[in-house]
């Protein structure tokens, strides 16, 4: 047998393996494509899905083009060595990127294609990582370059990382899908951890938490009170929900303070961490003052800032015991803030799985340490709404995260001025901010009808709020003795229904008739210009506002002013109380409104008389100038 020369032996060998890498290449190039098809065919749209396509696209022609790369330097080699080197087959293939559209904020989610993704995605991996190491002994006895095994190696290590974390989420989102499509409150974060990244870093600070950063969690509770996302909310539930109940117990035990104060973690947990973070501060309260009142007299400011803290925890407490009793149901405290004026949310009634949710925000003079009266209107408003409810569930919040003005020297000041604007426009951010967890964190399936209810300051402080969020704040909102919104017109707060209700004897409310704006000088002091609105637009009792009005309690337009008419609103069996109630259930053919009076007709002029002419020249006839016709005024929010 006469012996091949040495170059036709080398090629021989060249030509089994690139016949090798060719079948390996024809058996997993296409392993991905049935991932890129699922995202083409917008099987998941919004919430990070461009960005997750995108880099999915790379790693599949990536992983393409290292084949195709070992593929021609094999064959390079063997016309090298001498050997004949036929066509050497292609085998990347271009798939288009642009699928169909990817618009703003989440849409949906296919959660049967997502799993068929997933196995895919799996199953890439594995297979890609075993036919790199195949590569990688051809590349390497063939004396060449092994970097196309890396880079097919590394689109295997990609696909196979993203798969735990999919699976984890897609078990949630098949718990909770509903006619094959999730809800944006559950996927808003995205199937993938870090995939549905804004401009505000929210996801960024999310995968710090999931790593343990705690500290995460206090920049996310800020970032919540500039409020610069709608979505943010709706992250944070999902991120909450993937966490797994181990690591929610964690966090729940070592910075309660920090999970009770995120929007979009679900209500009774919200609860559970701030009741432990409030027993956790008594206790440590009563420690110092015992340990300050036996110190010297340099302590006193501090003692006096813990009596303080002491007395704000002893009212939520006299507040979270009115849930419970009397049919009223238990309390929830959705979030807590000792020091200053304080702040706290409290639910009576769970939001998270309530048919209507109310949620009131107080005005001038609230504080922490008497914030058990603001609970109490909270109590008989779901109390009022129940009796006409018909078996759906309420929830009343009562909401109080802002600096309110007040009633004392502080108040005189530009920047704690009722008369200012400054301190409704810094807490329109944490109210929607609020609203959005409340939407965020609520039961999959239903569609609650969501009401805010702003009374006196605070109804500026919804109006503004309102603005922010134009369309997406609130179902509804109702104004009670109202200062102003904000607004010139009902219709700027983008709500379906706006009501009003003002007594005749509320002077607070008629601030919103004072034709004086109120500006802010260099000094900050404020300075006052006239003009033809009040200092927080239209007066919303006004008729020209545009809101409908329901019937409240009291006498005649001239009859005088009372300061206890500005709280008379949830007097009991007061017909403002009662129409409030139907409001909260959108009962509104049973509220007694006000209807506004039709318009009188302009008054015609006076026949004019003929002017007296010269003898021989016609009589001339002055001829009216057309008499202004009233516009109508609108009578619907």
């Amino acid at each position: 047998m006469t012996a091949l020369p040495i170059v036709a032996a080398d090629t021989a060998g060249l030509e089994a393996a690139l016949a090798r890498v060719l079948w390996l290449a024809d058996e997993h190039v296409p392993l991905l494509d049935s991932c890129m098809r699922y995202m083409l065919a917008n099987s998941w749209v919004g919430g990070g899905a461009t960005r997750f396509r995108d880099m999915l696209a790379d790693q599949r022609t990536t992983m393409q083009w290292a084949f195709q790369s070992a593929i021609d330097n094999l064959a390079e080699q063997i016309q090298a060595l001498g050997g004949q080197r036929g066509p050497v087959p292609r085998v990347t293939s271009v798939m288009n990127r642009v699928g169909g559209p990817d618009p703003n904020g989440f849409l949906g989610m296919d959660v049967t294609a997502m799993t068929g993704l997933v196995r895919d995605l799996d199953h890439a991996g594995h297979a890609l990582a075993m036919a790199a190491t195949r590569v990688t002994g051809e590349l390497l006895a063939a004396g060449l370059p092994t970097l196309p095994a890396k880079q097919i190696a590394g689109a295997g290590a990609w696909a196979t990382s993203q798969v735990p974390d999919l699976k984890r989420r897609l078990v949630i989102l098949q718990q909770d899908a509903d006619g094959g499509l999730t809800s944006p409150a559950m996927a808003a974060f995205g199937l993938f951890g870090g995939f549905a990244l804004g401009a505000n870093g929210s996801s960024y600070l999310l995968t710090r938490a999931t790593n343990g950063d705690t500290s995460a969690l206090g920049e996310l509770q800020a970032l919540q009170r500039t409020n610069p996302d709608p979505q943010l909310s709706a992250q944070i539930n999902a991120w909450w929900r993937q966490l797994g109940h181990p690591a929610q117990e964690q966090l729940i035990t070592t910075v309660p303070h920090l999970i009770g104060g995120l929007n979009g973690i679900p209500a009774t947990t919200r609860d559970r961490a701030n009741r432990a973070y409030l027993g956790q501060q008594q206790d440590e309260i009563t420690r110092r003052l015992t340990q300050l009142r036996q110190s010297s007299q340099d302590a006193k400011d501090e003692i006096k800032d813990l009596e303080l803290k002491l007395r704000q925890i002893d009212s939520i407490s006299k507040s979270l015991a009115l849930g419970g009793v009397k049919g009223i149901p238990p309390a929830l405290l959705l979030s807590v803030g000792l020091g200053g004026l304080g702040r706290t949310a409290i639910s009576y009634g769970d939001p998270d799985t309530a048919d209507n949710i109310v949620t009131s925000v107080p005005g001038t003079g609230t504080k922490l340490d008497g914030f058990l009266a603001d609970a109490r209107r909270a109590t008989v408003l779901w109390e009022e709404a129940d009796k006409s409810a018909d078996q759906r569930a309420v929830a009343s919040i009562m909401w109080f995260e802002y600096d309110a003005p007040q009633l004392d020297l502080t108040g005189l000041l530009a920047d704690r001025s009722v008369a200012a604007p400054y301190i409704a426009k810094r807490a329109a951010g944490p109210l929607t901010s609020f609203t959005d967890g409340l939407r965020a964190s609520h039961q999959v399936g239903k569609d609650p009808l969501f009401t805010v209810l702003g009374h006196s300051y605070g109804s500026l402080v919804v109006g503004l709020a309102a603005q922010e969020r134009r369309g997406a704040f609130a179902d509804q909102l109702i104004l009670v003795g109202s200062p102003g919104s904000g607004a010139m017109k009902a219709g700027e707060l983008g709500a379906d229904q706006v009501w009003v209700g003002e007594s005749p004897q509320d002077f607070i409310a008629d601030i919103g008739h004072l034709p004086v704006k109120g500006e802010r000088g260099d000094k900050g002091v404020i300075t006052g210009t006239l003009s033809s609105e009040g200092p927080f637009g239209t007066d919303p009792s006004d008729y020209s506002f545009g809101a409908r009005q329901f019937l409240v309690q009291g006498g005649g337009s001239g009859s005088s002013y009372n300061i206890s008419s500005h709280s008379s609103y949830w007097d009991n069996e007061s017909i403002s109380l009662k129409n409030m109630g139907l409001l909260v259930n959108g009962n509104y053919g049973r509220v007694v409104e006000i209807v506004p009076p039709k318009p009188n007709p302009a008054p015609q002029p006076p026949p004019v008389p003929p002017m007296p002419s010269t003898p021989g020249e016609p009589s001339i006839q002055p001829v009216p100038s057309p008499t202004p016709q009233p516009s109508p005024t609108p009578s619907g929010g």
